[in-house]
């Protein structure tokens, strides 16, 4: 590409990534399934009094995200790789907290759950990448001391809860009047994948690029927040992950403005809505509201997404381990503000090929 053309098409593809709004697509399907899958566990929990036990089932809720417009064969594959995930980032980031929280330990563990992310994309087919959610799993588990007995709530509660959300994903199996056009319908792309030899991954044009960018894009936004000493140096981390799945650099950077502008409007809103002190179960209502927001638009527009994931995730953060809301918010402005800055830096010192490389079709 010309030089003088560069910056052109760099401006075209942020503004098409920034504002463009996908098809609906019955998005509401998946998204009804995600929102049960996840507000479930944490009604269960809270209203039994278990609050602090929630972080630990959310993460394993959160395979409901994946596989939404694939055969019910594949949704299980995907589902399943996904829960496992997310439980093993769960056990790993509560193994952290009983050993050294929030320290750079948990900066390292959270920087290799987000390359073990990317590999697991690559070799079936899981989308969107799940390294930001294996981030945030590590990040918020690792945050705070654990006892060692905390390890087998850390375990069982997110497999328990991948567990009801593969479940919930294969209903239309069992009830047909409530299947999916995705499900069952049966296109190439969304039907099941042979897994992708690590051999070939690694072989692939791009990929140790894209393994070093997932790599010291964590590590270093964690890395600097944990050494500045702000209260949630993983909220850096996750940031500084969402960028990095767009095809080319305009696109990486819509993604990441997408992310700040979201999170700017999610957090007025949060701190709208937490200022009037609700009650329990009004705060189980905000979660279900935020997660059926955040699945609505998650493959459709990120920064409408994250309008309603920074809500669940600072409400998430408030029903384990409540903070004062001041402190809350700006940590998460703050946290934000870092983590893209440091992904935008990585993404320009590891220019990509000139041609660009093909992209997996959403799951």
């Amino acid at each position: 590409m010309h030089s003088s053309t560069a910056p052109t098409t760099i401006r075209s593809e942020w503004r098409r990534e920034f504002l463009s709004v996908l098809p609906h697509n019955r998005a509401h399907a998946g998204a009804i399934r995600a929102a049960i899958a996840v507000v479930l566990p944490i009604a269960i929990l809270s209203l039994t009094g278990h609050p602090t036990l929630t972080l630990y089932a959310t993460f394993g809720a959160m395979a409901g995200v994946f596989g939404r417009h694939s055969t019910y064969a594949a949704r299980w594959r995907l589902q399943t790789a996904a829960g496992l995930a997310l439980t093993t980032a769960v056990v790993v980031g509560t193994l952290v907290g009983v050993v050294a929280p929030a320290s750079f330990l948990a900066v390292a563990a959270i920087a290799v759950l987000s390359v073990a992310g990317l590999l697991l994309s690559r070799r079936i087919g899981l989308l969107p990448v799940p390294s930001l959610f294996l981030v945030f799993a590590t990040g918020s588990t690792s945050a705070f001391a654990h006892a060692p007995a905390d390890l087998i709530w850390a375990a069982v509660l997110p497999l328990g809860a991948a567990t009801f959300a593969v479940l919930l994903g294969q209903v239309g199996r069992i009830l047909p009047s409530l299947r999916d056009s995705a499900a069952t319908s049966t296109p190439a792309k969304h039907g099941l994948r042979p897994a992708v030899p690590f051999r070939d991954i690694l072989g692939a044009p791009g990929v140790r690029r894209d393994i070093v960018r997932y790599l010291v894009g964590p590590l270093a936004a964690g890395a600097l927040a944990t050494a500045v000493g702000i209260g949630h140096p993983y909220w850096a981390a996750v940031a500084a992950t969402v960028p990095l799945s767009g095809a080319t650099l305009g696109a990486q950077l819509g993604r990441g403005s997408q992310r700040l502008v979201g999170t700017i409007l999610g957090v007025a809103l949060a701190a709208l809505l937490l200022s009037f002190d609700p009650p329990l179960v009004w705060l189980i209502v905000i979660v279900a509201a935020a997660q059926l927001w955040a699945e609505l638009f998650i493959l459709r527009n990120y920064a409408l997404a994250t309008v309603g994931v920074t809500p669940l995730a600072l409400v998430m953060v408030h029903l384990a381990s409540p903070l004062p809301l001041a402190e809350l918010v700006s940590d998460r402005l703050v946290e934000t503000v870092i983590g893209v800055v440091v992904a935008v830096v990585v993404l320009v010192a590891t220019p990509a090929h000139p041609r660009r490389e093909p992209r997996l079709a959403p799951q």
